[in-house]
């Protein structure tokens, strides 16, 4: 078992935000000693001893700060909106991995719905959104390939991430509504932020430089 007692852990979820804190973490004091690219490592060592990076899933990171199993986070924010019961600090908007989480479909199946079936892994969103409008959602939980779903009558529409919007066009969906823009946040272990303030501070300021 490894000790990581002692050690600042540093939880960055795999994928595009990633290779947005990658340039400013490999040119600091903490400069990843492994390429994530190259290795299967999760727990990678970084040029400074005491602090550590895991490479995680990004709808896991919550998890592991709240529990102190990681003290810092970088994390998207329609995760944390949907993390809300969880305990942890947002300390930072990152201003990276920018998006947006919509609702989208065709309009000619949503207008003038007072209840509305929808495929999303965002249930929380969804809804609250949807109860703004005065429509009751039915959520159809999906991990993956929402775009399928009002093609197939799994859903009348969708609620997730869209970035261009060509996977929406491609798969005849119009993006209707957007709900809230979206961008990675730097999260904090509560306990940790007094234990250890001070590295947790010059990693604030790589990642916000």
């Amino acid at each position: 078992m490894i000790s990581t007692q002692d050690n600042l852990i540093v939880a960055l979820p795999k994928g595009r935000v990633l290779e947005d804190c990658l340039p400013l973490i490999q040119t600091s004091r903490f400069k990843l000693l492994d390429d994530p690219k190259e290795t299967r490592k999760i727990l990678l060592d970084t040029a400074t001893p005491e602090v550590k990076v895991l490479l995680i899933r990004g709808w896991d990171v919550p998890t592991y700060v709240t529990s102190g199993a990681a003290h810092v986070g970088v994390v998207g924010k329609d995760i944390l909106l949907e993390k809300s019961s969880e305990e942890f600090i947002e300390l930072e908007d990152l201003n990276i991995g920018k998006c947006r989480i919509s609702l989208a479909g065709k309009k000619e199946m949503i207008e003038g719905k007072k209840r509305l079936k929808v495929a999303t892994k965002y249930p929380e969103t969804a809804e609250k959104y949807l109860e703004s409008l005065g429509i009751q959602a039915e959520i159809v939980y999906l991990h993956g390939s929402q775009e399928i779903a009002p093609l197939i009558g799994l859903s009348e529409a969708i609620v997730d991430l869209v970035d261009s919007g060509k996977t929406l066009k491609e798969n005849g969906l119009e993006e209707i509504e957007i709900i809230r823009d979206i961008s990675s946040r730097m999260i904090v272990n509560k306990a940790a932020l007094k234990t250890k303030n001070e590295l947790i501070k010059e990693i604030h300021s790589i990642l916000v430089s």
